[in-house]
């Protein structure tokens, strides 16, 4: 009996839900960084094995109130992909356990629900995590909650069995070979945005969007040209730096990730372009994939 299912990865910004998913995947699919809604778009990673299938869709996290229509458009990523799930995965900061931030989002949730409290490893009083998880089922009306630590990967294969156990006998839905259904392009643009989250502080990685112009797969290297978009003259003076050399650091840092990813040597080429309030433009936000035509 082949089990096949479409897992929504839902929580709030830095609980660990695209660190969950890579530690699923064992491999750096999608980017993480301590700053908060790293995850801008619903990210497929997909768990193959010879008895099922898990489609997980990372989401972004959940905020109560947008301040700009990018914001608005990733809270509809979250709505969309609650839509068609088998099944969500709730993961919670074992530090931080407020249920009532999902009220909400109680209602929406109409298939079985799995919750991983993750950190598990940074809560140094372990009976109060116990009183926590007891919360936390008595909220939610379910015995599956676990505790987690994605980052050390402590019991993330018992998130899995429990998703397993709950997934309809179904065939696959994507090829065995998959791990996603994003393309490359997608996927090197967020490495790039990953770096710049790391590099620069502020309102820049808030400010900025990736978008990779032109991609050559040749034999013996692969040719990447990317230009990161920003919203004003003075970020775009930011990132620059002085001579260059901040997109300099940028361009080695990104163009070390991909290579990590892709497992073979690229030459890329980053351009910076101003956007002026990119976010905030509905037509812009439909040209980066953010609003559907």
């Amino acid at each position: 009996m082949f089990k096949s299912a479409f897992i929504t990865i839902l929580g709030l910004p830095n609980a660990g839900k695209s660190t969950f998913l890579n530690a699923v995947l064992g491999e750096d699919l999608v980017i993480t960084n301590p700053k908060a809604q790293t995850t801008r778009h619903r990210i497929k990673g997909i768990l193959n094995d010879e008895n099922y299938q898990l489609v997980f869709s990372d989401t972004p996290g959940i905020i109560k109130e947008s301040a700009y229509k990018l914001q608005d458009a990733m809270m509809g990523a979250v709505n969309e992909s609650l839509e068609d799930a088998d099944a969500v995965l709730l993961i919670l900061d074992g530090q931080y356990s407020k249920v009532e931030e999902f009220e909400a989002y109680k209602n929406k949730i109409n298939c079985p629900l799995v919750i991983a409290m993750n950190k598990a490893d940074l809560v140094a009083d372990q009976e109060k995590l116990q009183e926590d998880i007891n919360k936390v089922k008595d909220y939610f009306g379910t015995e599956m909650v676990f505790a987690v630590s994605a980052k050390e990967n402590f019991n993330v294969d018992g998130i899995v069995n429990a998703l397993v156990n709950i997934a309809p006998e179904h065939p696959a839905f994507y090829d065995k070979d998959s791990i996603s259904d994003e393309n490359v392009r997608f996927l090197v643009s967020e490495m790039i945005r990953e770096q710049i989250l790391t590099q620069f502080k502020k309102e820049i990685p808030y400010s900025v969007e990736v978008h990779v112009t032109e991609y050559n797969e040749k034999e013996k290297l692969d040719e990447i040209y990317a230009t990161v978009f920003v919203e004003r003259d003075s970020q775009r003076g930011i990132m620059l730096g002085r001579g260059g050399s901040a997109i300099k650091n940028l361009g080695i840092a990104s163009r070390k990730r991909i290579e990590d990813f892709i497992k073979k040597k690229v030459f890329l080429s980053l351009s910076i372009k101003v956007k002026k309030d990119w976010r905030k433009d509905d037509q812009q936000l439909q040209y980066f994939g953010y609003i559907k035509k």
